[in-house]
């Protein structure tokens, strides 16, 4: 069986689960990993409830299998496990479930008032979760183990350096970190003026670039563009895939590398901003990606967080979400930062794809998205909702 679709992912994960054909299974998400890829998805089996289970093609070794694995644990072919038995985050099975989470918050000092939350997944990466504690809540993230200590050390030499960051309350080596509220309220729940927002943020990306750091930042960008490239040539649909193929070719034109020579934030956004009530940032969160890196990276990353997030609002609120993304283009829109967003909404755009072909939760337009890079990319075109209006 060939594992490189999703649809032989869902195959094998129905073989493997022994599912009745008409058992509905819905891609969820499907990223880039190792030599292959992570993707998720819902099972729902007659008579029980949603579960989520993960097809794992990277063909990477993990220290324990949690679930089931087709090749040898030296030689993995393909893995699947169930949500939250993640084989490379294995901090996190325990950290979702509440007596388990509170033990590990007691050894910390806070006494959890209710059940952590899961708020953010990535499969193989990351998690992150809410928990309500006296004193106020407070954010559990699990990543690899590997990683742990080199995300403290950085967190720790940017708040040494002034970058206001939430404060570090513990870890463990098993992949755990442990962090107060950031100071402030969200970029999303304040109100701003693009321009000031702004100039807020290059101060910030200013003085990212003046704290040393010897690693480099986890961006990989380049690599995921070829990745686009490699899954969209295996789309149904040939116009979009003629359509991609040209973007790309744009795309790798515009295409500058540079030496990493500053250090940048690695997935910059507003989504990663807090303000005070003076309008200055007082809170920057989740630095996993944080270290040496091209600066066009977090422009670009910026950019196309903001387009789809202005696509993703409800039309009667999102008209100060495309300024922001207009004012960014205008701002940092050099042709190789526009390479880089168009890149990155290529990924929102194959999400959309594949959730459309394989029987995944109704999503929003991949031609849609795709439109959108594409004006990212042309500096003769303004992003908005006209441009897809009627589409």
């Amino acid at each position: 069986m060939t594992l490189s679709t999703t649809a032989s992912e869902a195959e094998l994960l129905r073989d493997a689960l022994e599912l009745a054909a008409d058992t509905p299974v819905a891609l969820l998400s499907r990223e880039p990993f190792g030599a292959g890829s992570i993707a998720g998805f819902e099972v729902t089996p007659a008579g029980s409830g949603p579960m989520t289970y993960f097809v794992d093609t990277s063909r990477r070794v993990v220290t324990q299998e949690t679930g089931m694995l087709l090749g040898s644990p030296a030689a993995p072919e393909c893995r699947i496990w169930a949500h939250p038995s993640d084989p490379y985050l294995p901090a996190l099975a325990p950290a979702a479930f509440s007596h388990a989470a509170e033990s590990l918050l007691a050894r910390l000092g806070i006494s959890a008032t209710a059940p952590p939350r899961i708020v953010g997944y990535r499969a193989g990466r990351r998690a992150v979760l809410r928990v309500e504690a006296r004193g106020g809540a407070r954010w559990m993230k699990v990543v690899p183990p590997s990683r742990v200590n080199r995300i403290v050390a950085t967190h720790r030499r940017l708040a040494d350096a002034g970058i206001p960051m939430a404060h570090l309350v513990g870890w463990s080596p098993e992949g755990l970190i442990v962090l107060d509220q950031a100071r402030g309220t969200a970029a999303r729940d304040v109100v701003w003026h693009a321009t000031t927002l702004l100039d807020a943020v290059d101060e910030l990306r200013a003085a990212l670039a003046a704290v040393p750091l010897d690693h480099a930042a986890r961006v990989g960008l380049a690599d995921r563009r070829d990745w686009y490239a490699a899954r969209f040539r295996e789309g149904a649909d040939a116009a979009r895939g003629a359509r991609v193929a040209a973007l790309l070719e744009r795309v790798v034109r515009a295409w500058r590398d540079e030496d990493p020579r500053a250090t940048i934030h690695g997935d910059l956004h507003f989504g990663q901003l807090f303000f005070d009530d003076e309008g200055a940032i007082s809170g920057l969160i989740d630095v996993d990606t944080t270290g040496r890196g091209t600066p066009d990276d977090d422009a670009a990353a910026f950019i196309a967080h903001a387009v789809a997030s202005a696509y993703l609002t409800a039309e009667d609120r999102d008209e100060r979400v495309w300024v922001l993304a207009r004012s960014a283009l205008a701002r940092w829109g050099s042709d190789a930062v526009r390479a880089r967003a168009a890149t990155l909404l290529l990924g929102q755009v194959l999400a959309a794809q594949e959730r459309g072909l394989h029987g995944g939760r109704p999503g929003h337009s991949a031609d849609d998205l795709l439109t959108l890079a594409e004006a990212a990319l042309d500096p003769a075109v303004e992003v908005g909702r006209a441009l897809v209006e009627g589409t």
